[in-house]
């Protein structure tokens, strides 16, 4: 007994040193559409607070991460709307940021930030991806996903969902009871060791044009998809209910 306590107070002794000298690159996807939201106004752009919803989506990630070194902050956003996003985190006083002009898809912009860190060539040790329009995330979600990333090497926080889940045909007939405890809605940030990320991803793109030349449409719906494919299993750790992501108007009053 006096073993284990003492082998588990070694592991927790280096995962924290670990995590201190870590260094930690944050890529904000704010590239989508943002069509439920109505408005002609993108959802990120949105007045929160003392300032935008991306704003404080990455004052929260500045807020978390001050005893860390940042190596880089992208900031993913569609073609003609980098100059709407710099307005929009320009409250922060936050002169480091980079703006990259995203893709078509989801997968795509996070690539496109991935190249752009490599491009850089600061090599940091983790990635963590975070959905722009996710402005209540908590400094506990971002540090634990960190710790856990660094222990498994790929972490992303989620919920149980409270109702009973089915999964439906095309018709829309329950074809299968799914148990409830087994599933998860995973939220953002997704966080991975960044090395191991970006080969995922490099294979992922060869593979989605491989598959293009055949006729076949294949999309990654997010990092963990692409994770789970090319490199093995993700950690899942408690998520917030509070950290939800904007869609509709009513969503920014919950909180």
């Amino acid at each position: 007994m006096i073993q284990k306590k003492l082998t588990e107070w070694m592991r927790k002794k280096i995962l924290t040193t670990t995590i201190q000298t870590s260094k930690i690159a944050i890529i904000i996807t704010a590239a989508g559409s943002s069509t439920r939201m109505g408005g002609g106004i993108k959802k990120e752009f949105l007045p929160l607070k003392d300032g935008t919803v991306l704003s404080a989506c990455a004052g929260a990630f500045l807020n978390a991460l001050k005893k860390f070194q940042i190596t880089d902050f992208i900031i993913t956003c569609k073609a003609g709307n980098e100059d709407e996003a710099r307005d929009a985190v320009s409250s922060l006083g936050y002169d480091a940021f980079t703006f990259v002009r995203g893709g078509v898809s989801r997968q795509e912009s996070v690539f496109k930030g991935l190249l752009e860190i490599e491009r850089r060539g600061n090599c940091p040790d983790l990635v963590l991806i975070h959905d722009g329009a996710r402005p209540f995330v908590s400094e506990k979600i971002i540090i634990e996903g960190i710790e856990k990333a660094l222990e498994f090497g790929a972490s992303v926080p989620g919920l149980t969902p409270t109702d009973t889940q089915k999964e439906i045909d095309e018709n829309g007939f329950i074809v299968r009871h799914l148990v409830r405890a087994n599933l998860c809605a995973v939220q953002t940030p997704q966080n991975f060791v960044f090395s191991r990320l970006l080969e995922a991803h490099k294979k992922a793109a060869a593979q989605i044009e491989e598959l293009s030349t055949q006729g076949i449409k294949k999309e990654f719906t997010d990092d963990t998809q692409i994770w789970g494919e090319f490199c093995g299993a993700v950690k899942v750790y408690p998520g917030d209910a509070s950290n939800i992501k904007i869609t509709y108007p009513g969503d920014l009053k919950q909180n």
